[in-house]
């Protein structure tokens, strides 16, 4: 096929011209300029193929196309371990702890918060994180915030200026509670979402039993604190869905690509057929072949001689 050498204008320069090769076509019915050729399949089934091109460059697949699909498989499981793997790492830009338990509820007897304040050195000392409990009535935030996390962003906000703070913001009026955690940047890699969802988890469940809040958020703490600074791996929803979509995109064309060279197989011995093309069928098992092109029937065995009956 020709393509452009390169042109110009008074107005407008020059341009190059087009450096692609010449342009091939296949298809399964016959169209101007093409040569018909003739292979056998599984079971001597009988194909025809027609090209303008040399059927020497004729391939169902080519192994850049394999490597390209089973790279894009294995980066997609790549991308999905280290996006689901978390390897935290203790906290060093905060040298000591800022810890603050700032009852305002009183609902936190003294050897509750000694308790408190104990464990959340701890939690310190082994993760960098310094934790703070707050707790407010509902009119220090209600109609001055749309919500309690509003309120626990600015609370961070406003006593924190760096990003190694988990606050713990309670609030209470009779039986209805609510409470908001605000953690710093620089703590997801701990405080990651399996870590706080346990935490969130066993809290509530601890409140709505009942347990005075010293107690639930004791045991919260205690709950995390001994796997949270272990390596672990952990599927988000969206990693997840991401990762099964990637693949399953993957895995069908891969799978497409091998049927389809299992089926095209015999391409490698397609014979160019001159002149006109006349099918005729096996006289024992009427099997389709071309005539010229096989002297035996590929699906038999059977000798193709006289007896054969040209297909109407």
């Amino acid at each position: 096929m020709p393509h452009s050498s390169g042109g110009g204008s008074s107005g407008g320069g020059f341009h190059s011209g087009s450096s692609s090769g010449p342009s091939y076509r296949t298809s399964s019915r016959p169209f101007p300029g093409a040569s018909c050729y003739v292979f056998y399949g599984r079971r001597g089934r009988l194909h025809t193929v027609y090209t303008n091109g040399p059927m020497t460059q004729k391939k169902s697949t080519t192994i850049i196309g394999f490597i390209m699909l089973v790279a894009f498989l294995i980066l997609g499981a790549v991308v999905f371990f280290f996006a689901g793997f978390h390897n935290p790492q203790k906290i060093t830009s905060q040298p000591t702890a800022s810890i603050a338990i700032e009852d305002y509820l009183n609902v936190l007897n003294e050897t509750e918060e000694n308790q408190l304040r104990a464990t959340a050195e701890e939690f310190y000392t082994v993760s960098g994180i310094s934790p703070s409990i707050l707790t407010v009535e509902p009119e220090t935030w209600k109609g001055k915030y749309p919500t309690l996390e509003d309120y626990a962003y600015n609370a961070y906000t406003s006593r924190y200026k760096d990003e190694t703070h988990w606050l713990i913001v309670y609030s209470q009026a009779g039986t209805t509670w609510a409470f908001e955690g605000m953690q710093g940047n620089d703590t997801d890699s701990i405080l990651d979402r399996y870590t706080t969802d346990r935490f969130n988890r066993c809290l509530h469940e601890g409140l709505t039993a009942k347990k005075p809040l010293g107690a639930a958020l004791e045991e919260s703490f205690r709950l995390i604190l001994p796997d949270m600074m272990k390596p672990a791996f952990h599927a988000e929803t969206g990693p997840l869905v991401f990762f099964i979509v990637w693949e399953g995109i993957c895995l069908v064309g891969l799978g497409g690509m091998i049927l389809h060279t299992y089926r095209q197989k015999g391409l490698k011995n397609a014979v160019k057929v001159e002149g006109t093309l006349t099918k005729k069928r096996c006289p024992v098992c009427g099997n389709e072949y071309v005539e010229g092109t096989t002297p035996r029937c590929l699906k038999c065995g059977s000798y193709l001689g006289f007896r054969d009956s040209t297909i109407e």
